[in-house]
């Protein structure tokens, strides 16, 4: 998921882990993320760095995903 920080997100992180699905959060600032994230159970968060403007760093994120979600709102 890109942009599962946000404030969309964040909550569809959230719902996506509560049905039982692991989540691989792509994100520019990974040290941030976990923070952000910290209600969610980290056993099925796996964070990851990536930029949406590099090519190279979204094939790496989604390589392997059975679905992608695009939650990002500006790429600033």
């Amino acid at each position: 998921m890109f942009g599962g920080t946000g404030f969309f997100g964040r909550r569809l992180v959230q719902r996506v882990v509560a049905e039982g699905a692991s989540v691989r959060v792509a994100v520019r600032h990974s040290e941030r993320a976990r923070s952000i994230l910290d209600a969610v159970d980290p056993d099925r968060v796996t964070i990851l760095r990536a930029d949406v403007r590099d090519q190279a760093s979204v094939a790496a994120a989604v390589a392997g995903a059975d679905a992608v979600v695009n939650a990002v709102s500006a790429s600033v």
